[in-house]
């Protein structure tokens, strides 16, 4: 038995010495894994373009009395019809009708007063700016108001305006992540991540709003309408 155990008290230092070179080199793949965790920045840049408007944008409105809701609403229809039929048959674009309202004045017994109910409807539509005089013809179908005149650049100008101001946000939160990371000695790998985070398309002039058409002549407002502005913003995840 003595020679036995003199064997293994021989061996026993070496079979510890294994199991620790085992251990450590079943941990170094782990130990190398978190080293190459990737690092990013997170950062927000602004961008804005600006777009000449092209198109005016005008609101009308016509009213009626009437002695019942049915009566009242036929007369108003009839009317905002022939106005839309009108503006047409010219140079006018996405014309619509809107805000349908029907109210009634009621009398202390709380039957309707003769003739008293009232209809409004709007009617609304585009026209290229330099064609505004369409509401001359508006105006000859007995309008009753002009509510509001805006001008605003075409839907393709304004797509345009967003890509430009979308290249410029870009390009600015790039140029924030360099100032950045050469701070910190670090400089950018790839872009990980885009985010447009939100898109906001300030209104352009508005005309007058009058109470009657009868001082438009007096107020009519200048063909240049300016230019409307695009603002976008982006958020970039920057690996470096």
């Amino acid at each position: 038995m003595q020679p036995l155990t003199k064997l293994m008290q021989r061996l026993l230092p070496w079979a510890f010495a294994s199991l620790i070179v085992i251990t450590l080199g079943s941990s170094l793949p782990a130990a190398a894994q978190t080293s190459s965790t990737p690092r990013t920045l997170v950062i927000s840049g602004h961008g804005r373009a600006q777009t000449p408007t092209s198109l005016a944008q005008i609101s009308l409105g016509i009213s009626n009395k009437g002695d019942s809701a049915k009566g009242t609403y036929t007369k108003l229809n009839k009317r905002s019809s022939a106005v839309v039929k009108v503006l047409k048959s010219g140079k006018a674009k996405v014309v619509k009708t809107s805000n349908i309202n029907l109210t009634v004045q009621s009398k202390r017994d709380g039957k309707p007063q003769q003739d008293g109910y009232d209809g409004y409807q709007n009617i609304e539509f585009q026209v290229p700016a330099a064609d505004i005089g369409v509401l001359d013809d508006a105006i000859a179908t007995d309008i009753d108001r002009i509510n509001n005149i805006q001008y605003v650049a075409s839907q393709e100008s304004i797509s345009a305006a967003r890509k430009t101001a979308l290249e410029s946000a870009i390009a600015d939160a790039q140029a924030q992540a360099k100032v950045a990371l050469d701070q910190l000695g670090f400089t950018t790998k790839e872009i990980v991540d885009r985010n447009v985070d939100g898109q906001r398309i300030q209104s352009p002039q508005t005309g007058p709003k009058t109470d009657s058409y009868s001082s438009w002549s007096e107020n009519i407002p200048a063909i240049d309408g300016g230019e409307q502005t695009v603002d976008v913003t982006v958020t970039l995840k920057i690996r470096y």
